[in-house]
């Protein structure tokens, strides 16, 4: 069970304490017939600061101690490989990774009311995976995350399409049913979550490009491990230009077990390389 700090909403904290010291004031000035200023003004105060910076004191609160995920929203883990070679500890670790990252990414729907809260928690778990074996597991410069219904133009690609990450913006787009398409379905569709934040990953660390890209798969052999063409793939996400490196990474953690069986030599070099579980 985690520890009730972890579930403490800091702001909600301070607003509670706030409150109290008030009514404590406000009492004591009736009793006593003397303004308990300093009780009634200075919470009032701290209450204000902690309503002007939230997201501030939320995230310095959160990143010393991370909340678990709900337990309603956990289950959905179970469809990402990593999350579930993982030992109780890792798993937790993995939960709040997720959290956190969810957090920290902005999430904006374009003729879409809300992001539902299991695509958003499918988003940073995507991220989660891919990032798993950092240390610094957030992804600076790629913190907002753009949904819409259908699929769209951009000024970069003047076609329709469904998966794009543009380093000049920091933000990485999706339409909305491919994507949930693809994370609940990855043997299906190419898992655009860990595709487009593999590229994200490449494009912070050019270390992880080139060693990705010395255990890279060739187009035929995606075709062989996944049924993916390189065809179907540029038909999937809309685009003529696609990432490989970013594709192997997708379906070495959308497909370990027959990215193992197939290719064990290359399936172990970035096994090693990732830190990733023995168990896997």
């Amino acid at each position: 069970m985690s520890h009730p700090l972890t579930r403490m909403d800091p702001v909600r904290a301070i607003y509670l304490a706030a409150l109290c010291l008030i009514l404590l004031g406000a009492v004591l000035t009736w009793q006593t017939g003397e303004v308990q200023s300093e009780l009634l003004l200075l919470p009032a105060l701290a209450a204000a600061g902690a309503y002007t910076l939230a997201p501030q004191l939320r995230w310095w609160f959160w990143k010393r101690h991370p909340p678990d995920l709900p337990t309603d929203l956990a289950p959905l883990l179970d469809r990402f490989p990593l999350y579930r070679s993982l030992d109780l500890a890792g798993k937790r670790d993995f939960r709040r990774r997720t959290f956190l990252l969810r957090e920290a990414t902005d999430f904006q729907g374009m003729a879409i009311e809300t992001v539902p809260a299991d695509v958003r928690l499918m988003v940073a778990a995507s991220a989660a995976t891919i990032t798993f074996y950092r240390e610094e597991f957030l992804l600076p410069g790629f913190e907002n995350v753009i949904f819409y219904p259908h699929q769209f133009p951009t000024p970069e690609h003047d076609v329709l399409h469904a998966s794009e990450m543009y380093p000049g913006d920091g933000v990485i787009i999706w339409t909305l049913k491919y994507f949930l398409r693809s994370a609940i379905e990855p043997h299906k569709y190419l898992q655009l979550g860990f595709y487009e934040y593999a590229r994200a990953l490449f494009h912070i660390d050019a270390g992880v490009r080139s060693a990705v890209a010395a255990q890279s798969l060739t187009w035929e052999e995606i075709h062989r491990l996944t049924d993916f063409s390189e065809s179907a793939l540029k038909g999937f996400i809309g685009l003529e230009d696609i990432d490989r490196n970013a594709v192997t990474l997708a379906v070495f953690h959308s497909h370990p077990e027959g990215f193992a069986h197939r290719y064990p030599e290359r399936f172990a070099a970035l096994h090693d390389f990732f830190q990733l579980p023995a168990t896997r």
